[in-house]
């Protein structure tokens, strides 16, 4: 049996489920393969970015996806000596969502399951695997295990660490660290309230010789990640005992408050791709970048490439951009997923010293700075983001994109809830007034939302854009699909030079002569 799809991802984890579900809005025919028979059901992920969260508004309900999350403001730091060292400060907003959430990841899954089962363009094949992949004519035959191929114009490797796409079209890997220690990750539900409000607390206790971390996993759950003594065997710390004990022993909760779900023993990978495109084959996820989980950032590094491939995707497939535009795609997404990657191995370091020398000296490094030692997550660069005229990056081009609450006539709420998906132009100017009728026509071809703040337009509630704007001595941004500032501008004439740089670096394709 064969069949003919736009495109084909392989792998439905959160990264592909982004993907298909994006791609799937937008009309685009879809084929996943994902070798598990059914969803997991069980967490891996515990925490979520304000980013992420923003673009489950366009991937989900939002409301469904992060049912049961918390905020999480601050991660306490406990040194090897037993005392309180200092604290992460999260205690701020990032894309219109607290910087960091607590979760239970399979709502998340779910919730973009629960989507993607209403776009008719999309397939999803459970229990399937891609077992080959080859070149042909202008895309690629997929063969499955299940005996059928599919035909696409792109594929998609979500496929996880293994990465068989990445593997079969020749894309190497760097390892950057080689873990051998391994770690016992625990779930629980919480049956009664815990000691010392246990269930809301995360910290990292950095005693030399076990270390271990400690949070909620969304509402009424909570986990443990504890490292393994040397010489510890697999088969008798696998067993729910162990977690029980280590529970009453060290963290002092008693047995009968939890109930356990999950433990698994695992080794971490310090590792990234050479490169995220091969033709028409694009990976993604933790098979082109897979780290550490002490910056919390794995899958939301995933869902992040997810989407950023969506939208130029999208475009592409609808004749609206060259082909060109997807190389910014590899451009911008590996260098920024390397800064995870080394940062959670740092991070990784950090909490697994070498000697107890070294952790004393730690110790007293994490005492002197308060213990907020999280470095800023870096713009994007290297691909679609405003330049001036002498080249340089504009103010704020790269960053994450502000979300603000709006009232548009009668209905108030987050913008994103209101306008839906695709660029936003939002300005204090009346830019529809100001940009002409050609800029008009092809900014409505992308997709380009035309906001103006002010009266008889978007209404500020909490004037979230004007002091944003203000501060920046702006009067217009430009956001792109994947909620990433393009840029910003100062006065009508700046913000037509904004406009004109997003639509010379999103040429339409020529012509096809007659």
């Amino acid at each position: 049996m064969s069949d003919t799809v736009d495109v084909v991802i392989v792998g439905f984890g959160p990264a592909g489920e982004m993907l298909a579900s994006l791609l799937g809005q937008r009309g685009h025919r879809i084929v996943v393969c994902e070798k598990f028979p059914e969803p997991y059901g069980l967490p891996r992920m515990s925490t979520l970015d304000g980013e992420v969260a923003r673009l489950l508004q366009h991937a989900a309900d939002p409301a469904e996806a992060l049912a049961e999350s918390l905020p999480m403001r601050t991660v306490e730091i406990w040194g090897s000596d037993g005392e309180q060292k200092g604290r992460f400060d999260w205690d701020y907003k990032r894309g219109g969502h607290w910087s960091h959430l607590t979760l239970h990841q399979p709502n998340i899954e779910a919730a973009m399951e629960r989507r993607i089962a209403t776009l008719p363009g999309v397939e999803v094949r459970w229990g399937t695997s891609v077992v080959g992949l080859r070149a042909e004519g202008d895309g690629y035959a997929v063969t499955t295990s299940a005996g059928d191929t599919v035909t696409a114009r792109y594929v998609v490797g979500m496929d996880g660490a293994s990465g068989f796409v990445r593997d079969t079209v020749g894309i190497d890997v760097e390892v950057i660290h080689r873990h051998h220690d391994r770690w016992i990750l625990t779930d629980y539900d919480v049956l009664q309230p815990l000691p010392h409000d246990l269930e809301n607390r995360c910290y990292f206790d950095l005693d030399f010789d076990q270390p271990y971390f400690w949070g909620p996993n969304g509402a009424g759950r909570v986990r443990s990640d504890v490292r393994m003594l040397p010489g510890e065997d697999e088969e008798v710390e696998a067993a729910e005992e162990r977690g029980l004990e280590f529970l009453e022993r060290r963290v002092g909760i008693p047995r009968a408050h939890v109930r356990q779900t999950r433990r698994k023993i695992y080794t971490f990978r310090s590792q990234i791709a050479g490169a995220m495109r091969r033709g028409n084959v694009f990976i993604g996820g933790d098979s082109a970048h897979a780290m550490t989980p002490y910056m919390a950032q794995g899958a939301c590094t995933a869902m992040r490439d997810a989407a950023n491939l969506a939208w130029k995707l999208d475009l592409v497939l609808r004749g609206l951009a060259r082909d060109a535009l997807l190389d910014t795609y590899e451009a911008e997404r590996l260098s920024h997923a390397r800064f995870f990657v080394e940062g959670s191995l740092a991070a990784y370091k950090m909490v697994n010293p070498a000697t107890p020398e070294e952790a004393a000296a730690r110790d007293g490094y994490l005492a002197a700075t308060g213990g907020d030692v999280t470095p800023p997550i870096p713009p994007l660069r290297n691909g679609v983001q405003h330049r001036a005229a002498d080249g340089e990056y504009g103010d704020q081009a790269g960053e994450v994109a502000i979300q603000g609450v709006v009232r548009i006539g009668e209905r108030e709420g987050l913008l994103d809830d209101l306008v839906g998906y695709g660029f936003q132009l939002i300005s204090t100017l009346p830019l529809a007034e100001i940009l002409g009728a050609e800029r008009l026509a092809r900014l409505a071809q992308l997709g380009v939302q035309v906001l103006h703040l002010g009266d008889g337009g978007v209404v500020d509630v909490e004037g979230t854009y004007r002091d944003y704007l203000a501060e920046h001595g702006a009067t217009t941004l430009l956001s792109r699909p994947d909620v990433y500032l393009f840029g910003l501008a100062a006065g009508a004439d700046d913000s037509l030079a904004l406009v004109d740089d997003l639509l010379a670096q999103t040429p339409a394709p020529a012509p096809v002569p007659a």
